[in-house]
């Protein structure tokens, strides 16, 4: 969808990489709403014969929008394969990341920290990803025990973003919380600071996706990284076995894995 948040160059550069194991050159396209839209692209790729299409995070992730115009490209004879973006199993060859587990994982971890009131930052409902993460985020409270109402807090999957979202959140009181992905960790961290709080010492905060400049961040973030070159691993195996033949439709899910950094800490006393 675009290049801004750093975890779509690194998919993309990834993928490339596998491809060209393959003798396949790739052509990275970036659909934003002020540019090209999707469609275009895939219209031009395949009116130029394109050997295949990986789509990463497309717009099938809008719940509104479905997979007719990928399935249209596939009964045009243009392989694809889906990246991330995904609630349910697709009726396409598709590579994701389990978002759901992802929130799981976070909630659990900073229960086992001490904290009882997590927040959840994330993006617009109408993202199938969004949907995911709240899903594994009630599933982590409800395993964990944790009472009241969840703590989620709606807002755009960017640093600016985070940053607005967080002040729902800091008005609640939380002492921890997940964001959809890094950006919105990062602008979380900036609200704490600008209320004068500070991180992790009065709020924990988890990331996600994991892309390696996060272990540059100031303090180093807590995040749930996305396995990126097992995933493009698999992406390429699913795309040359449709050239070849194979009616691939299967969905391979990956669990990401928890890297602690220092913006996530048991809750302070004071906090109890």
């Amino acid at each position: 969808p675009e290049l801004e948040n750093p975890i779509f160059p690194l998919l993309a550069q990834t993928i490339e990489s596998r491809l060209a194991h393959h003798g396949l050159l790739s052509v990275v396209c970036s659909s934003t709403a002020e540019t090209i839209h999707e469609q275009d692209f895939l219209d031009h790729l395949e009116s130029i014969n394109a050997a295949g299409v990986v789509v990463i995070n497309g717009r099938y992730a809008q719940t509104d929008v479905g997979f007719g115009p990928y399935l249209a490209l596939r009964r045009g004879g243009v392989p694809v394969v889906l990246v991330n973006g995904l609630h349910e199993r697709a009726p396409l060859p598709a590579v994701a990341i389990d978002l759901a587990a992802a929130a799981t994982m976070g909630v659990e971890h900073l229960a086992a920290l001490g904290h009882q009131r997590i927040g959840l930052l994330i993006g617009p409902r109408r993202y199938s990803s969004a949907l995911a993460m709240i899903d594994g985020y009630e599933t982590g409270r409800a395993q964990r025990g944790l009472s009241g109402d969840g703590l989620v807090s709606e807002t755009m999957f960017t640093f600016e973003g985070g940053q607005a979202g967080m002040g729902t959140l800091l008005e609640a009181g939380v002492t921890g919380i997940i964001a959809g992905n890094d950006l919105m960790a990062l602008g979380a961290i900036a609200a704490v600071r600008s209320w004068g709080a500070g991180v992790p010492e009065d709020v924990s905060v988890i990331g996600f996706d994991g892309t390696p400049s996060m272990a540059f961040t100031d303090p180093p973030l807590t995040t749930l990284r996305q396995p990126v070159g097992r995933m493009a691993a698999a992406v390429a195996a699913l795309l040359v076995a449709q050239m070849n033949g194979d009616p691939q439709t299967q969905t391979q899910v990956f669990r990401p894995e928890l890297v602690v950094g220092q913006t996530s800490a048991p809750l302070a006393p004071a906090r109890v």
